[in-house]
């Protein structure tokens, strides 16, 4: 498979891209603690909601005993909207406890809160609950006390079977202990929540620092391990090319064009060898060409030498041919074979002239070397044979 080193670089910066990814969704467990936070939040309404219900419950106490003590209207008036701010405050509270109990099961996975933190917010729910029943009987208790005496006074029936005054306070006294009571709890168990809740931030806030420094080093490490891997094999590469420059100007063409990546400078490196191996063949052009015009210039000194002497060797030869009419046939067949070989010497160094590719061969074992007219090409195209 052939990576180039764009795809290198793309598939180390990925990597480092995700790793920066895992510590993003590692930060981005800190909004577990906004979530967390907010619980924190809720629950402190909650508490001074909580405050405001004991304050109202102040307010109706106060306006019950005033109206024992002196049968006021505006005593009646006032405990009235303190039973309805009552009732908003605690429908309001319990709409918040049920809202955090939700966001315990959705952020709290780890068990040694999850159990207590739900227990917690179950048991508030349903002291919440009592609250509220307590104080519609604290109102219902008042209201019929109210309204009895309101029929006393109006058929003057001193002797009518109504519950006495002080039957009515203390069951009221009653009641209100309860309310009193269920709300110091409701108000412990948040105050214990919260413990858990902090506790919970300081070991979250630890596993994030945990986690991002073993992120952050990988990243580190990572990223220099890929720098130094990625520039040696860059370096190393280069560095063997610059060093087969050198060679190959020095007049060594046997370039090796193996051990180079699968990338561009493997390209360059076969861009290198295509260059080596033309420069050979045009070495051995130049050498070849210069070689035939050495060989040219020896046969135009060879025929020079030899077509003169030879001419006159042949000339003579034809003369005592000419002049042997009366002598022995075996003298004039050597006229002959003169003649003949003289011949055989003009057109060798006449094809010396016409040779195009000499085909030269060792003659002797010292290292001698000859050239093969049968073999040589000549200007027509073919060969002495």
């Amino acid at each position: 498979m052939r990576l180039n080193i764009a795809s290198k670089l793309f598939f180390g910066f990925c990597v480092v891209i995700l790793l920066n990814v895992f510590y993003v969704v590692v930060v981005n467990q800190m909004t577990d603690l906004n979530s967390i936070a907010n619980i924190l939040k809720v629950q402190e309404d909650v508490k001074n909601k909580l405050l405001k219900i004991d304050s109202y419950q102040s307010d109706r106490r106060r306006s019950r005993t005033s109206y024992e003590a002196i049968g006021k209207p505006e005593s009646i008036q006032n405990f009235g909207k303190a039973c309805i701010e009552i009732k908003l405050q605690i429908d309001s509270a319990y709409n918040q406890i049920s809202m955090i109990t939700h966001l315990n099961s959705t952020i709290f996975n780890n068990e040694l809160y999850h159990g207590p933190y739900t227990e917690n917010g179950r048991k508030m729910l349903e002291l919440i609950a009592d609250v509220d029943k307590n104080s519609k009987t604290y109102e219902e208790t008042f209201n019929k006390w109210i309204e009895d005496s309101t029929i006393q006074s109006s058929v003057k029936k001193k002797n009518a079977a109504i519950a006495p005054i002080s039957s009515v306070s203390s069951l009221m006294d009653i009641t209100d202990q309860k309310f009193t009571q269920s709300l110091k709890e409701i108000n412990k168990l948040i105050d214990d929540q919260t413990k858990i809740v902090i506790k919970e931030i300081e070991n979250r806030i630890n596993e994030v620092k945990r986690q991002t420094i073993v992120i952050l080093s990988g990243i580190v490490i990572l990223a220099i391990g890929f720098a130094l891997v990625f520039s040696n094999t860059i370096t190393n590469s280069m560095r063997r090319l610059k060093e087969s420059a050198g060679v190959i100007g020095k007049g060594d063409f046997d370039f090796d064009a193996s051990g180079y990546p699968n990338d561009e400078i493997g390209d360059l490196a076969a861009a290198f060898f295509d260059m080596a191996t033309d420069l050979k063949t045009a070495q051995d052009e130049l050498v070849k060409s210069r070689r035939l015009a050495a060989i040219g210039e020896v046969v135009a000194s060879v025929n020079h030498e030899i077509n003169n002497p030879l001419m006159i060797i042949s000339g003579n030869a034809q003369f005592l041919e000419m002049s042997m009419k009366d002598y022995p046939e075996e003298t004039k067949e050597r006229i002959q074979t003169i003649l003949e070989e003289t011949e055989r010497i003009s057109r060798v160094t006449k094809k010396l002239r016409e040779i195009k590719n000499p085909v030269v061969e060792d003659y002797t074992a010292s290292g001698e070397q000859m050239i093969n007219l049968d073999k040589s090409i000549f200007e027509n195209g073919l060969n002495e044979s």
